[in-house]
């Protein structure tokens, strides 16, 4: 029975790992989509949202089944816990993504404006965070872990310069409020996805060391 369990937790893991997958995929399109004004690719980002959901709810209804089924050890239960949380934040990264793209989208309508802001780079940072949780947890790697939360204050301050540039901006020329405004939600979308991937990288550290990172706070 314990080795059972032991098998489809590993399998569940996995399954985690393939819609890790996919959301990095909508996350890279949804950018390539807003950089290069591209409707396919914002269309392949609604189309990869239908995926991680279908996923998503075959991994929740697995892992509460393992729940209500199996009587796990502590370490096995603690996993268990940590794939659920995390199946929900790559969820929502999933959909910050959809709506990365949707603004995308409406600005395909307006001619392209051009802001003074390095956001290419803003979501290359956001990406690799996406990208080092996942790994950070897949292969518990508490160094790596604490490097996305490292990594989150970049992000933060990307934010409100972009916050910032766009408001500079907008008082300047009425006639860019519009355009300028989605590029604000595209920012705040960008910035959520990269806190969403300090909760990862806070669970892996709690599930390998017991430790309680969240809001700078760690249990000795």
């Amino acid at each position: 029975m314990e080795r059972r369990f032991s098998e489809e937790l590993k399998t569940l893991k996995q399954k985690l790992f393939q819609m890790g997958l996919l959301v990095e995929g909508a996350i890279q399109k949804a950018i390539d989509a807003m950089q290069t004004r591209s409707a396919d690719l914002v269309e392949g980002v609604f189309q990869d949202e239908e995926m991680i959901n279908a996923i998503e709810i075959e991994i929740d209804d697995k892992g509460h089944a393992l729940f209500a089924l199996s009587q796990p050890v502590a370490g096995d239960l603690r996993l268990l816990a940590m794939i659920l949380k995390i199946n929900t934040d790559l969820e929502r990264m999933g959909d910050h993504a959809v709506n990365i793209a949707q603004c995308s989208k409406r600005l395909l309508a307006d001619a392209p404006l051009a802001i003074d802001f390095p956001l290419p780079k803003m979501g290359e940072s956001v990406q690799r965070m996406v990208r080092d949780a996942l790994d950070c947890f897949m292969n518990e790697n508490v160094d790596l872990a604490r490097r996305v939360l490292e990594s989150d204050d970049k992000i933060d301050d990307f934010n409100d310069q972009l916050y910032e540039s766009m408001v500079a901006m907008m008082e300047k020329d009425s006639s860019t409020v519009r355009r300028a405004l989605r590029y604000v939600v595209i920012g705040r979308n960008l910035e959520r996805i990269a806190d969403l991937s300090n909760n990862i990288a806070e669970d892996t550290i709690y599930l390998k060391q017991g430790k309680e990172v969240r809001h700078h706070f760690e249990k000795q």
